[in-house]
């Protein structure tokens, strides 16, 4: 895969792609952003590109150091992963010894550090000493979905480089292009907040019970139902557990209550994230008044913000039932 097969986030790969060019190459790189937008696919085509044979600006596909690293042969590029959740120190040592030694077959070592927030606090005080004074042959990789989970002295010794949202039109595209129906492309778009791959991975059959389920909860929310008992008769519903749906859910409740907003405003059939359920919506428009849908969306988009900063669930849920007690019939 070279660079222009990665969709969206155009700005990282021509900084990328320049940096070759010029051959002005940092020794250490901090890719940050959401979820499944390419993050760990373009540090591997960038150890590529430093590793290629035909190509300066990008990885050709074709030549042995490409094909190896492709099949993760290829002894100058490395991948650490998390081992139970956690990045040990054992790793970063593995990293710290063989930075310092020249590359065995290819023109660069590379390190790529997946979801660098789960080092441990003794592996990233490690990491700090090869970021000090890092080797010209080697290049450190860090990727990461929560920027200010990484320790500021390393990201102030890293060249840091955000990624974007894979914007809707761009994954529907991608979607069509492996074959979804032009209508459930973008209606996956539209749930998945800009994640490829949780677009490519995005099971059709499941997801429909779940946003059954999603409304369900909704409609229960907007009738002035009380948020304990709510939860406790959707964890019932639920083919797996709860806690793996809950985030998910809480993205639908969202969709439901912007199509709320944007019928309240009059807007567009176009604008409709589940045009689908527009009959049903429309019955709970008419219940709810436009600053409470407001404040209802608020509650729902800071439970997602904490989702994102790896808050617990139950405190999640604990938050959303102290914010909506307003509605319940007490």
């Amino acid at each position: 895969m070279p660079f222009d097969d990665i969709v969206g986030n155009a700005r990282v790969k021509n900084i990328l792609r320049k940096s070759l060019l010029r051959g002005r190459l940092p020794g250490s790189l901090l890719f940050y952003g959401p979820k499944g937008v390419g993050k760990s696919e373009m540090a591997l085509i960038f150890a590529k590109a430093l590793n290629c044979l035909q190509k300066e600006d990008d990885s050709c596909e074709r030549c042995s150091l490409c094909v190896a690293i492709n099949k993760n042969i290829f002894p100058d590029v490395i991948r650490i992963n998390a081992e139970k959740d956690i990045i040990k120190i054992d790793q970063i040592r593995l990293i710290r010894k063989a930075a310092y030694l020249k590359p065995m077959t290819g023109k660069k070592r590379v390190f790529i550090i997946e979801e660098a927030e789960k080092m441990n606090d003794e592996a990233s005080n490690s990491l700090l000493k090869v970021l000090e004074e890092p080797p010209m042959f080697s290049h450190i990789i860090l990727t990461t979905d929560n920027f200010f989970s990484i320790l500021p002295t390393i990201r102030s010794r890293c060249q840091t480089l955000k990624f974007a949202p894979v914007s809707r039109s761009d994954i529907r595209n991608a979607l069509i292009e492996k074959g979804i129906e032009e209508g459930r492309a973008k209606t996956i778009s539209l749930l998945v907040r800009g994640s490829l791959k949780q677009a490519l991975d995005f099971d059709w059959d499941e997801a429909e019970d779940m946003r059954k389920n999603a409304f369900n909860m909704f409609s229960s929310f907007v009738k002035g139902g009380k948020t304990a008992n709510i939860f406790k008769k959707y964890s019932r519903m639920q083919k797996k557990s709860f806690e793996e749906n809950f985030n998910p859910a809480l993205e639908m409740i969202s969709s439901f209550c912007r199509d709320v907003i944007v019928m309240k405003l009059g807007g567009s059939d176009r604008f409709l994230i589940n045009l689908d359920y527009k009959n049903k919506l429309s019955k709970l428009e008419k219940i709810m008044g436009l600053k409470e849908t407001i404040d209802f969306l608020e509650v729902i988009e800071e439970s997602l913000h904490l989702f994102k900063r790896n808050a617990h669930r139950k405190a999640i849920m604990n938050y959303m039932t102290i914010n909506l007690m307003e509605r319940e019939n007490v």
